[in-house]
């Protein structure tokens, strides 16, 4: 059994032992019943075609459409167990199975605790309760998302332990953030803390071509090779944009004019052969 592929049910209300739901097999929004499901007839068989008879000879396992699937509080459905794959799919339509503990409906409102309570009101009224009682727990699902979290800040940190103390401080100015008269390890400091809130920024602004072309821009600036006027950027008389944005869209699409100036912002740097 593996954790991607078991689904845990947990009661929001009956988590005493002994407490079982009977829920019967559910169709999906549009009225479609799973295909794991078959009607019965009179005597209680299932109604099968010749195709749904050769699925059951390969291991496919029909539910009845009116036997109800029963479930207590931290009931697991391993789905590699042909039989507990089919009772999860036959009633996970369920008005009474949340996807999560907190899930909400369209209207923003809880389906499990139903409304919520007015906050600030003289008296507050208890909040209506959602239809579901039921809710979806993945094995791993939370443990996985905090680890790849973990690995992005890594990953961040890494580019910034990596970098040289003058690109660190351009990376600085992508955060607004002049840090020129700043000790290195104050810098490291500054970025590292990014790096621990907003890896997936650290990591774009080392890495993407955008970030790339607005760090020549602010180099550029700097070394007066690109100048700002009332009306926008310009480099020499060509208007670049009237905005940073803009220009750095622009120079995204003239490759050869970003080599312009680029040579021009930093002359001491040699063109590979």
């Amino acid at each position: 059994m593996t954790t991607e592929t078991t689904i845990v049910l947990e009661s929001a209300f009956n988590k005493v032992p002994g407490k079982v739901y009977h829920i019967m097999p559910c169709a999906d929004q549009y009225g479609q019943m799973p295909d794991c499901v078959r009607r019965v007839d009179s005597n209680g068989d299932l109604i099968l075609s010749e195709k749904d008879k050769d699925a059951m000879t390969k291991g496919k396992v029909f539910i009845p459409d009116n036997e109800p699937i029963h479930v207590t509080h931290g009931q697991t459905f391993n789905m590699e167990i042909p039989l507990q794959k089919a009772q999860w799919e036959a009633i996970q339509n369920s008005k009474l199975i949340a996807s999560e503990r907190f899930a909400t409906n369209e209207r923003g409102e809880y389906v499990i605790d139903g409304t919520r309570p007015v906050e600030g009101a003289h008296r507050i009224p208890r909040a209506k309760h959602g239809l579901a009682e039921l809710y979806i727990v993945r094995p791993g699902k939370e443990a996985t998302a905090r680890v790849n979290v973990e690995r992005l800040i890594h990953e961040a940190k890494a580019l910034i332990f990596d970098d040289t103390p003058q690109h660190k401080l351009l990376i600085c100015r992508l955060f607004d953030k002049d840090m020129s008269h700043a000790h290195p390890s104050d810098v490291d400091s500054y970025l590292l803390t990014q790096a621990q809130k907003y890896p997936d920024k650290v990591k774009k602004f080392y890495q993407s071509e955008e970030a790339t072309v607005r760090l020549l821009v602010i180099g550029a600036q700097d070394k007066k090779v690109i100048t700002r006027r009332e009306d926008g950027f310009y480099y020499s008389d060509i208007k670049l944009g009237s905005n940073m944005d803009l220009v750095v869209n622009t120079l995204q699409g003239n490759k050869a004019l970003r080599e312009e100036i680029k040579k021009e912002t930093y002359p001491e740097l040699k063109t590979k052969k």
